[in-house]
């Protein structure tokens, strides 16, 4: 059994009334990926050459904390 992955659904959801859309683009779980990967690069040291395995790794690890954070409230 596979555990269903929280994406946060679409980045930048579009609403079309009139006609049928299925394209949802990039999920909020990608874009808070791609912007944690500066920092993730910057978090290397430079003799230590990262794979790309690694980088997707912390970038996805970062972003899943985002969408887990989303979800709590100020009462928790």
């Amino acid at each position: 059994m596979t555990d269903k992955i929280n994406t946060g659904g679409p980045a930048y959801p579009i609403v079309v009334e009139y006609m049928e859309y299925n394209e949802s683009g990039m999920t909020l779980r990608d874009y808070f990926a791609g912007q944690a990967l500066a920092i993730v690069m910057g978090r290397f040291d430079h003799d230590h050459e990262p794979s790309d395995e690694d980088i997707a790794m912390y970038a996805y690890f970062i972003a899943n904390a985002m969408i887990a954070e989303r979800g709590l409230s100020d009462d928790d």
